[in-house]
């Protein structure tokens, strides 16, 4: 693992505990909305598959190109996707 490999599995990380300590000390009306927009945005993503295989495809590809030592590049292109499919004006976790 090269250094900026390194560098960003330690923030991904980092960010993963912070949404998990963000996440844990919701308050349970908070944790229901957001449970419920995970749920909402997954079940429209469902209804409209053809749509969503075509965005995950084009995701896909970014992903490949960005080549095998360019972990941080990646990291953006799967960050934009899930902004893309599950973004919403409200930020629950950070």
């Amino acid at each position: 693992m090269n250094k900026s490999d390194t560098i960003a599995a330690i923030i991904l990380g980092a960010a993963v505990g912070v949404a998990l300590l963000k996440f844990f000390s919701m308050s349970k009306e908070e944790k229901d909305a957001f449970l419920s927009h995970l749920k909402n945005t997954t079940n429209d993503l469902l209804d409209d598959a053809e749509n969503t295989v075509e965005k995950v495809e084009q995701y896909v590809v970014q992903f490949k190109g960005k080549g095998e030592k360019h972990l941080v590049d990646k990291l953006y292109v799967v960050r934009n996707m899930l902004k893309d499919f599950y973004g919403s004006g409200q930020r629950y976790l950070l």
